[in-house]
């Protein structure tokens, strides 16, 4: 997958925004995905999911570091 980090940067954000109903302007790159964002685990652990099923590689991101929004795009685009 060679993807650039706005195109795959957009394509989280569409999908995020579906997940949890909101549009896609209404998250910053520095949005908490669990303060600002309001994800739950079971919302995270969709997401996952969700992020899976369109190839990225997400059998290697730790939650535990990925805190803001431009944390989980970077992770992904590291991981491509």
């Amino acid at each position: 997958m060679n993807r650039d980090y706005n195109e795959i940067s957009k394509l989280i954000k569409n999908e995020l925004s579906n997940l949890l109903g909101i549009e896609p302007d209404d998250i910053e790159d520095d949005f908490s995905l669990t303060e600002d964002l309001h994800m739950k685990p079971t919302d995270i652990t969709d997401f996952i999911e969700i992020l899976s099923n369109m190839n990225f590689a997400t059998e290697s991101l730790d939650f535990s570091e990925i805190e803001t929004f431009s944390d989980l795009v970077d992770a992904l685009t590291q991981n491509q």
